[in-house]
């Protein structure tokens, strides 16, 4: 049994079902507390005109951007649920911006939420098929309320 399981993960590899593709420090430390309004005040509104045709200037940035959950999927990972969002910016042109979350929230399909966190760029997701192979903006997010 355990030399099948074995030749298995040398064939097949571990594998995990990721509604976005992971790497290291794919997320932010969910902020509580009195840390919010410390965490909100350094957050500057997302501002896509400043990165001319580079998108890529801002991947770090601490950001805030509001829309509205077109999608949401949670899934378990780890030991740990994991919250992923489409957020529909309507001030934007663009493909929907991904949110990645460590933990769940109480938000739903069509809810406007504040999305507080770190902007990266490109990131994929397979949340849906519309999507799905596009590169696409994600905040890392690290406190979300709705609006």
């Amino acid at each position: 049994m355990v030399v099948v399981a074995f030749a298995y993960t040398l064939i097949f590899g571990l594998s995990f079902e990721f509604p976005v593709n992971e790497e290291k420090d794919a997320y932010l430390l969910v902020v509580s507390g009195e840390n919010i309004s410390i965490y909100k005040a350094s957050c500057t509104e997302l501002n896509l005109s400043k990165t001319s045709e580079n998108l890529t200037s801002l991947n770090g940035q601490k950001v805030k951007v509001k829309g509205q959950i077109q999608k949401k999927m949670e899934n378990v990972q780890f030991n740990k649920t994991r919250t992923y969002i489409e957020l529909k910016v309507p001030k934007f042109k663009t493909n929907p911006i991904l949110v990645r979350y460590l933990t769940t929230i109480p938000y739903i399909e069509g809810d406007t939420i504040e999305v507080y966190g770190e902007y990266t760029y490109p990131a994929r997701t397979e949340i849906s098929v519309e999507m799905a192979n596009k590169d696409l903006i994600m905040i890392k997010a690290a406190y979300i309320e709705k609006t």
